[in-house]
């Protein structure tokens, strides 16, 4: 649990650090998507996933430690300013500002129920509308 722990602490650090610059900002659970996992594989050309890194309009800046740093000697400000958003802090009020809700077609399970024309049945599949976990994107604040 410590190294979940320090991940957690590391992640809301960087987000502390964003709003307190009024950035508004995406952010991704990689441990919730295998599209997401190898999108971050990919961008760090590198098979292990390390967490979080901050990238800024797909380039990379780095990593808690190297934000931290960037932010005490005021680069990260500079950086940030062209992104610098008055509504940043505002929580979504549909989504509560984790940007997933659960798919309105499935619930969140991952099934969509068809009837099957042929007979008188239901067939189970898999939904279309949502990601691996039955969530998508809220449309208030995408």
């Amino acid at each position: 649990m410590g190294i979940v722990r320090s991940t957690y602490q590391r992640c809301v650090l960087v987000k502390k650090i964003l709003r307190n610059l009024l950035v508004k900002y995406e952010e991704r659970d990689v441990f919730m998507s295998t599209e997401y996992q190898d999108e971050i594989r990919d961008r760090m050309k590198s098979d292990q996933i390390l967490v979080p890194q901050l990238f800024v309009d797909g380039q990379h800046i780095g990593d808690a430690d190297t934000v931290e740093k960037l932010n005490e000697c005021g680069e990260l400000r500079k950086m940030l300013k062209p992104y610098k958003s008055p509504d940043a802090c505002n929580t979504c009020q549909m989504c509560g500002g984790f940007r997933l809700l659960p798919c309105r077609i499935c619930n969140g399970s991952k099934k969509s129920l068809h009837r099957n024309h042929f007979t008188a049945e239901f067939v189970a599949l898999k939904c279309m509308n949502c990601d691996e976990v039955g969530l998508v994107r809220c449309e208030a604040c995408s």
